[in-house]
């Protein structure tokens, strides 16, 4: 069986980072075995909506996997970014989270993904993030 990983994160912005998940997986000779990579950019055109599409590929996976970068992305009726929506069904199903923050520089971000930062850092409610500055770093935290 191989655990499904959903990877999470703003599209545009950090594109490199997430097709950079995938491939470290993919290309590895052990990783690949045990775990499958999930991104909506691989996911084909279905007839139901783009949020129940990806919400039902976090209820799916076993390990959601959040990169945040400076922006908090494009936001639906809710007021909530996808990347947000989806940390949020991962946090509500009980998934393993694991988050990793492009970048030191907090003030540069923003006030919306500052607030969910904040909130992966406490210390009683929070998650295990790491930091990175490039895709090897990333590539490297996530090994």
């Amino acid at each position: 069986m191989k655990y499904k990983i959903f990877v999470s994160g703003v599209q545009k912005e950090l594109k490199e980072e997430r097709f950079a998940v995938k491939e470290l997986i993919a290309e590895h000779v052990l990783l690949k075995e045990y775990f499958k990579v999930f991104l909506f950019e691989d996911s084909p055109a279905k007839s139901k909506s783009a949020k129940t599409a990806y919400i039902d590929e976090v209820r799916k996976c076993d390990i959601y996997l959040g990169i945040l970068g400076n922006e908090y992305g494009v936001t639906g009726k809710n007021s909530l970014s996808a990347t947000e929506q989806e940390f949020r069904e991962a946090q509500s199903a009980g998934k393993d989270i694991l988050i990793y923050i492009k970048g030191k520089d907090d003030k540069k971000r923003d006030k919306r993904l500052q607030k969910l930062i904040s909130e992966i850092r406490d210390e009683d409610i929070g998650y295990k993030y790491k930091r990175f500055n490039n895709i090897p770093e990333l590539k490297n935290n996530i090994y």
